[in-house]
């Protein structure tokens, strides 16, 4: 306990648990900024669909985000609610995200803790109510940082407060510049894919196909996820992939050991923002496929060529722009932090 009485500084919120590597990243980035930022580990509870994983994972408390009791237990004895990076806001596959955090953030009102939110997407909405929801809840929080421009833009056009910022996992890569490469490198083209529901993966399969051959270089699998492990499984089963292994990333030093191994004799290309983005910060050279709003803001930020169908464009590393280069990302997050933490906190109002 300190002075407010409450066991913890910070209850962390997301889409935690759930085996998405790009969503156990942000997590694990987020920690790592209120560590720098003088919050003990033992003053943190996550809200995760596995809590038992994420304790043992990130050396944090956790508790189960479907326990109503659970989650309230939390909130009550926490002076703040950070929703933690990602696209918590959205409704284009269904309402139920946008309800969740809605709620999370109403009941962290009423209880007392204070909320924020950091390296957010903001929409897309088809409907009025997952956009009234979002702008409800997020309106609540003392800061919002916005992580692209998309959501910048749909921010100010609603006339509300926001900072502008990036993704929170930009904010690691001090971690994967100082791991070890590994062997003597190999040439590789590393692929991700994951399931959408019009057919773009499979596309996307058969333009990496005819890349592949003229790269002249193996072609590895990426899976951040157990969904996309299956599905390219299927693929090179249907002899549309012509990978020779899947590599299963379910951790930042399993990221560093897959991209960081040979860069120069390496290219990517893939559909998941993680994906690209931990290609960016390994200086692969790299293509992105805009299934999302949010892969399309990073890649055009970062000069990253897209895939819009036909032939493959050359892959080409990333050039950071200077506002949402890592060093400055890490620290507009710790200024950010400070800002919340730092400051007297009086009760959130209902």
């Amino acid at each position: 306990m300190n002075d407010s009485g409450k066991r913890y500084r910070v209850a962390l919120a997301g889409y935690y648990g759930f085996g998405n590597l790009g969503d156990e990243l942000l997590a694990e980035a987020a920690i790592a900024a209120l560590l720098r930022c003088g919050v003990d580990k033992d003053r943190i509870v996550l809200m995760s669909a596995a809590p038992e994983e994420s304790m043992q994972k990130f050396g944090v408390d956790a508790v189960d985000r479907w326990k109503i009791f659970q989650v309230r237990r939390a909130l009550l004895q926490s002076e703040t609610l950070l929703l933690g990076g990602g696209g918590l806001f959205q409704d284009v596959s269904s309402l139920r995200s946008c309800f969740y955090y809605w709620g999370l953030v109403r009941a962290a009102c009423f209880y007392g803790a204070v909320p924020w939110a950091l390296g957010q997407s903001v929409g897309p909405f088809s409907t009025r109510i997952g956009l009234g929801l979002a702008r409800d809840a997020l309106s609540s929080c003392r800061v919002v940082q916005v992580r692209e421009e998309n959501s910048e833009a749909l921010w100010a056009s609603m006339g509300i407060a926001f900072e502008a910022g990036g993704d929170l996992v930009l904010s690691l890569a001090d971690f994967l510049s100082q791991s070890n490469c590994g062997d003597k490198p190999q040439k590789r083209l590393l692929i991700n894919l994951r399931p959408d529901a019009h057919g773009l993966a499979g596309r996307f399969a058969d333009a990496v196909s005819d890349y592949a051959a003229s790269f002249n270089a193996e072609l590895v699998g990426v899976a951040l996820s157990q969904e996309d492990e299956r599905l390219m499984s299927r693929l090179i089963d249907e002899k549309r992939l012509p990978a020779l292994r899947i590599e299963r990333v379910a951790s930042l030093p399993d990221a560093a050991r897959i991209f960081l191994r040979g860069l120069q004799e390496t290219a990517a290309a893939g559909m998941r923002l993680h994906f690209v983005m931990l290609a960016a910060l390994a200086d692969i050279p790299t293509v992105a496929v805009p299934y999302d709003p949010k892969v399309e803001s990073f890649a055009a930020a970062q000069n990253i060529p897209l895939w819009r169908g036909g032939a493959l464009p050359p892959p080409r590393a990333a050039s950071f722009k200077s506002d949402f280069s890592p060093q400055r990302v890490r620290g507009d997050i710790d200024s950010l932090c400070r800002k919340v933490l730092d400051r007297q906190l009086p009760s959130a109002a209902v």
